[in-house]
């Protein structure tokens, strides 16, 4: 049996997504803890762990996939859809906070929106939603 891959659910987008986020997460310089308090901000914090998990999770369904393309490409799916809905509660997190979070929020937002939209289509075209299983 063959699983057809599309451009989103491919094992180079997947180590592409988990760069991205991999940059992100482990190269920016995350402003943890409050200058006047020196008390953490869960805010950053949230948004520091989601897009490093993401990154990691991101780069585990590439492995998976290139051995089993069918489990890889749900796992990325079922990691992306976490991941969007992480970054829409930061991104109403941050509306909602005296603290910025390291990342504009229309950033998150197109982060949000293409890993929503790329993980569903992903997971539709699997089969895994109850849709016709492309094989």
């Amino acid at each position: 049996m063959t699983h057809t891959r599309n451009a989103a659910t491919s094992v180079g987008s997947m180590i592409f997504s988990a760069a991205i986020f991999g940059f992100f997460g482990f190269m920016l310089a995350w402003p943890e803890r409050s200058m006047a308090t020196n008390e953490l901000i869960p805010l950053v914090l949230t948004l520091k762990w989601t897009v490093r998990l993401t990154a990691a999770a991101f780069l585990l369904s590439a492995l998976v996939a290139m051995a089993q393309p069918y489990a890889g490409n749900l796992l990325y799916g079922v990691f992306g859809l976490a991941s969007a809905a992480m970054l829409a509660v930061v991104v109403v997190w941050d509306f909602n906070s005296p603290y910025s979070p390291g990342i504009h929020w229309f950033l998150l937002l197109v982060f949000a929106v293409w890993n929503g939209h790329s993980s569903w289509a992903g997971l539709r075209e699997s089969g895994a939603l109850g849709g016709p299983r492309h094989v």
